[in-house]
């Protein structure tokens, strides 16, 4: 099954507010990247254009010809956005994704893409977050990879699976 690497979301200004674990964060999703890139996996770079003041890529994201690169306007990566057409015409069917934040733009891909039909490995020590109100970003994190670990969509589904794991052959 033909698969791709999605990064949603690892731009300088939500890193530079500092997700929490940001350092073991950034080191495995490159790692992430590096696996795929030695696998010959599209890597897909998933950027929010309402992310400001610099919505770049963070420059440890390094990127080459070849990847897909992906403006959104909403949580979802897929809505009003041409990524599930440019999966489609290169016989994707099978998604691993990682980055930024956990309880908006990652739960929300996860679950669109299942509802395509997309076999999702949601990379889970590789996303992260911000605390909200009376719950801290460790304990949402643990909550989203908890509810989506075994979560099926019609023909789509989507499984949390440690980056280790994870295997692009």
């Amino acid at each position: 099954m033909k698969t791709a690497l999605l990064v949603v979301d690892m731009q300088i200004s939500l890193i530079d507010e500092g997700p929490w674990n940001s350092e073991a964060l950034m080191s495995k999703v490159e790692k992430l990247i590096e696996l795929a890139r030695l696998n010959s996996v599209l890597v897909v770079f998933v950027v929010d254009h309402r992310v400001e003041p610099n919505m770049s890529l963070h420059p440890r994201m390094q990127t080459i010809s070849g990847d897909l690169h992906i403006t959104k306007h909403f949580c979802d990566s897929f809505l009003d956005t041409p990524l599930d057409e440019e999966l489609q015409i290169r016989g994707i069917k099978h998604l691993v994704i990682a980055g930024l934040q956990t309880d908006y733009c990652i739960d929300t891909t996860c679950r669109r893409a299942a509802s395509l039909g997309y076999t999702v490995q949601l990379a889970s020590d590789a996303h992260s977050t911000f605390p909200h109100h009376d719950l801290n970003a460790e304990q949402i994190i643990a909550h989203h990879n908890w509810t989506l670990r075994h979560f099926s969509a019609g023909k789509g589904s989507v499984s949390a699976v440690k980056s280790e794991h994870i295997h692009f052959a």
